[in-house]
């Protein structure tokens, strides 16, 4: 069986077994570890491993297309990875029917792997739309007590986007002429299409992806899902996997669309730096930990919009870096906020104060992770806020030194939360990290480490992908078949081809800048 569709029933698997186990935690328990572990065990396995295309809809040209090569390598293996600590806490927290929690959680992480690896576009909104149903489950029957308001404008914002975003995707395949949804297909019948019908294509598909980026001003619903998600913080661990409105981009608009996105890209880039400074800067003045780390995690959704807007290769591969990096930091601190919950029922800060005192393993393991969050040098956020601002810098300066005002303000709210959470005079003292803590916060560490010492191998993945895009912003003048032909090497082979590899590499608007 191929790993990508293996991938794709581990978590399915494990969801149905975590639901008949109901309110046995032992068993819901014991699916979470064995369907998380095993998920991430086979996800290792993905860099190099064959793509699947066999017949779904053939009547309207789309096919079950999967391809575990290039970016999706990267992003479902750290998903993965995330996923195990996240899943033994929903076993472990959620008082009232945990196996339906957990079950809920495996079956968006399965919906998540098939976003990443989806080559049929229809098949990609069909994943988009079934992973939203989870997390919307999620928050309306396990969050506080203003969970109904919150889930009602998280289904306003996505159903609207998603709407808008699925009659684009049937609009492009009639307008293109395309035969089918594969990307191939899509990549050459559109590029024909007149410099503003691919406007206004890609305005179609970015008002759905901007929503699950997100960006200023369609961000609000964020907020509040982060604010009033269970207090373990596994959904909103769930919720920073499910940032993949960029991914979108990059998957996809940019390469079927490459002239649309050349025309909008200087209102998207002009977006996300005003969104990365936005959101740092609403961060410094939050007291309420969920609240802080949502605006803080905006912040960083914005870096990751300047780094693809930029439509430079470096760029495009820092923001998919800082995509899956942003799952360990962003998620562990969630995971932390948690634990912290726990010791003093609150999520104000000012209920905190001189942990580090009683609590020497927990400071410490915070220290680390709000290190990574902010993007300190030889931890995973580093390499992908960097790339990305670089990259923006070769083609939109202004925008890019705008996006880098926020890592400055990334720092002030994260030495902050620090110092109120952990120093100065401890009111009342808190245990310390316990055996299972410890085990839950683990991944991320190592995670965080993995990606910031050794981020080539990753960054190499991801190029495969950033190439595509490139080329096709670079070529949209001249489309020829030897660039379709490359197109689908590319998705054969998980790979770059070599005429990739050169077009992008050699001097010229593939590496200097496309707009």
């Amino acid at each position: 069986m191929s790993t990508a569709l293996v991938v794709l029933l581990v978590p399915v698997l494990g969801a149905a077994l975590a639901s008949l186990a109901g309110a046995r935690r032992n068993l819901v328990t014991l699916s979470a570890v064995a369907g998380t572990v095993a998920t991430f065990l086979v996800a290792l396995f993905m860099p190099g491993a064959s793509a699947i295309d066999v017949p779904w809809l053939p009547g309207l040209g789309t096919s079950f297309a999967l391809d575990p090569g290039g970016a999706a390598s990267v992003l479902v293996v750290v998903a993965a990875l995330v996923m195990i600590p996240t899943a033994l806490v929903g076993s472990l927290t959620v008082e009232d029917k945990p196996g339906r929690f957990v079950a809920w959680l495996l079956l968006a992480q399965a919906g998540l792997n098939g976003i990443f690896m989806a080559r049929d576009l229809l098949l990609f909104y069909v994943f988009w739309e079934g992973t939203l149903i989870p997390s919307l489950l999620l928050l309306g029957a396990f969050g506080l007590d203003k969970r109904r308001a919150a889930t009602l404008k998280y289904l306003a914002y996505a159903v609207t986007g998603s709407f808008v975003m699925l009659v684009t995707i049937l609009a492009l395949k009639v307008l293109s002429g395309a035969a089918t949804f594969h990307l191939e297909d899509l990549v050459l019948a559109a590029r024909d299409l007149p410099v503003t019908t691919q406007a206004w294509l890609f305005a179609g598909l970015a008002l759905g992806m901007v929503v699950k980026l997100p960006l200023w001003p369609l961000h609000s619903w964020l907020i509040d899902l982060n604010e009033q998600n269970h207090p373990s913080g596994a959904a909103d661990v769930l919720g920073t996997l499910y940032k993949v409105g960029g991914y979108g981009f990059f998957a996809w608009a940019l390469p079927v669309l490459p002239l649309g996105a050349e025309r909008l890209a200087p209102v998207l880039i002009a977006l996300g730096a005003f969104t990365a400074v936005y959101g740092a800067v609403i961060a410094t003045n939050q007291t309420n930990l969920k609240r802080l780390l949502a605006y803080a995690s905006l912040s960083h959704m914005g870096i990751v919009a300047v780094g693809i807007f930029g439509l430079h290769v470096a760029g495009l591969n820092g923001a998919i870096y800082l995509l899956a990096a942003q799952m360990l930091s962003t998620g562990g601190l969630f995971l932390i906020t948690g634990m912290l919950h726990a010791r003093r029922l609150s999520f104000d800060v000012d209920a905190y104060g001189g942990l580090a005192k009683s609590a020497p393993m927990l400071a410490a393991v915070s220290l680390f992770l709000i290190f990574a969050f902010i993007g300190v040098p030889g931890l995973g956020n580093f390499p992908g806020e960097f790339l990305s601002l670089l990259g923006a810098f070769q083609t939109a300066p202004f925008a890019a030194v705008v996006a880098t005002l926020s890592v400055i303000a990334a720092g002030v709210y994260g030495v902050n939360v620090y110092q109120r959470l952990f120093q100065g005079a401890q009111t009342t003292p808190a245990r310390d990290l316990g055996p299972v803590e410890l085990y839950v916060l683990v991944p991320f560490v190592a995670g965080v480490l993995w990606l910031g010492f050794s981020p080539a191998p990753q960054l190499d993945r991801i190029e495969a992908q950033s190439q595509l895009a490139v080329v096709q912003l670079a070529t949209v003048d001249e489309p020829t078949q030897a660039d379709v032909g490359a197109v689908a090497a590319e998705r054969a082979r998980g790979g770059p081809p070599e005429e990739l590899a050169l077009a992008a590499t050699e001097p010229g608007p593939a590496v200097e800048g496309v707009r």
